[in-house]
């Protein structure tokens, strides 16, 4: 019984070792399921945000990308917070759109607006556009993934800036919201 047992034990981890190679053709030795499995990790790691702000540290987080720009662009940054946009294509032909919370300003917590600019990888945005006197609610919560740039408008003296925009990013909207104000 034992002399079986053996046999059969052997021939199981014959047959898994030979299960996990496969040849591709091309000298390698991979299955498909780890090619796909490679892929993914590999799209993962691409898509993984450097620096993800959290609820507790949004403020911090963005006083700090304000104060310290070079800490942070050229790296991918993952925020989630309101949408909204303005338009003033009358004024210089652009629209801006925004994901944001609302944070304190200069006399303690009187509805700053906190966050950043965005532009959208495919050219796609929400479909919301903001009325006058919208409450926070109104507003789609969104979650914005790009990395993280630095532009200036005008030339001369009329150049302004600089501004930060979250470029090529995906955005996807949310049905959680969270903390519509943020606080130090």
């Amino acid at each position: 019984m034992k002399k079986i047992l053996c046999i059969l034990l052997a021939l199981v981890m014959l047959l898994s070792f030979a299960a996990c190679s496969g040849n591709k053709g091309d000298g390698t030795d991979t299955t498909a399921a780890q090619d796909a499995q490679a892929s993914d990790t590999q799209e993962a790691a691409a898509a993984a945000p450097d620096i993800v702000f959290k609820e507790a540290t949004y403020v911090t987080l963005i006083n700090d990308v304000y104060n310290n720009p070079n800490n942070y662009l050229g790296k991918t940054i993952q925020i989630d917070g309101m949408y909204t946009l303005e338009d003033f294509t009358s004024k210089n032909g652009k629209i801006y759109y925004y994901v944001y919370r609302q944070g304190p300003g200069c006399c303690g917590n009187d509805g700053s607006m906190c966050g950043f600019e965005f532009t959208s990888a495919d050219g796609t945005y929400p479909s919301y556009v903001p009325q006058s006197g919208d409450a926070n609610s109104a507003h789609p919560w969104i979650k914005v993934t790009g990395v993280l740039e630095q532009y200036y408008e005008g030339e001369g003296d009329q150049k302004t800036g600089p501004y930060f925009t979250l470029s090529n990013a995906k955005y996807e909207v949310m049905n959680e919201r969270g903390a519509e104000i943020v606080k130090l």
